[in-house]
């Protein structure tokens, strides 16, 4: 019975580091995810949490365009791939080669386009894993960030 109890105490310890550096030697580097052909790699670290099973990361992809009146945004897909030899996970972002996809209501003649940043839709939210990094590969007139989500208290 002692053996369960410490070998649990083991377990539940060995999940406590507060350390989160692109360096952390608990993590698997960047740098094993390769180079794309005319696609950017994104990374992201995750903070080390208690509850990771409740949190979920959403992509925010997009760009900034000159828009009008018209509801703006942007064609293309999330993919979800594992890293060949690994099983890490990435994402690659494809893209529709048109401008984005818009509204086509009259706006106003004296209405002056404005810079603004249109989001690729996706609704997908992706598992939380501060033991790895979230890596995205996009084409590069395409930014990337991340979203957490987490439950209210």
């Amino acid at each position: 019975m002692k053996a369960v109890w410490l070998a649990a105490g083991a377990i539940a310890l060995s999940g406590c580091s507060t350390m989160n550096t692109a360096n952390d030697v608990s993590r698997p580097s960047a740098e094993m995810f390769p180079e794309m052909k005319n696609m950017t790699k994104h990374v992201f670290y995750v903070d080390p949490a208690s509850n990771e099973a409740d949190k979920r990361v959403e992509l925010v992809v997009g760009k900034m365009m000159e828009t009008d009146c018209n509801r703006v945004s942007l064609g293309g897909a999330v993919t979800e791939h594992t890293l060949e030899g690994w099983g890490y996970t990435y994402y690659q972002v494809d893209s529709s080669a048109a401008g984005g996809i818009s509204t086509l209501m009259a706006c106003p003649e004296d209405m002056e386009k404005v810079e603004t940043f249109v989001q690729m839709p996706t609704r997908d939210l992706y598992r939380y894993n501060s033991k790895l990094p979230v890596v995205v590969y996009a084409p590069a007139d395409l930014d990337v960030d991340i979203r957490v989500w987490a439950p209210e208290e």
